[in-house]
């Protein structure tokens, strides 16, 4: 990676066995795309959920050559190890995929040929089988 990782935390106390652990997923995450540009990592607690307990939200920006990938949208669970995993998860697919289209190995849908307009003559013609005069 070119730029260092980051790590931020919001609304709670930085835990540095988390931090271990995104930083050991970030290193995976190279694997599938070697190029990575820069990663940031955000955690976040929600607040004033005193009666169910906290929701921490896991959201992970990745840069790489030529675009950008997000993940976060859906990561929330209340155990933190688990939107955490879910989060890389998501990552990994989303990288997957970009790698892919970097090789062309996307499934490409043949192109359909667009309507052609007519003059009109066909529908005489058509009618003139039938026994019909225009």
């Amino acid at each position: 990676m070119k730029l260092p990782l980051q790590v931020s935390f919001r609304d709670m106390v930085p835990l540095p066995s988390l931090d271990g652990e995104i930083r050991r997923r970030v290193a995976k995450l190279e694997r599938f795309v070697p190029e990575l540009i820069s990663c940031h990592v955000v955690v976040q607690a929600s607040a004033n959920r005193h009666r169910q307990g906290q929701v921490y939200a896991v959201k992970i920006d990745v840069r790489v050559p030529d675009d950008e990938v997000f993940t976060g949208e859906h990561q929330a669970d209340e155990e933190i190890a688990v939107a955490v995993q879910g989060a890389f998860d998501a990552m990994t697919r989303r990288l997957q995929d970009y790698a892919r289209r970097r090789r062309g190995q996307v499934k490409s849908h043949a192109t359909q040929p667009a309507a052609q307009i007519g003059t009109g003559d066909r529908e005489e013609r058509d009618l003139e089988g039938e026994g019909i005069r225009p």
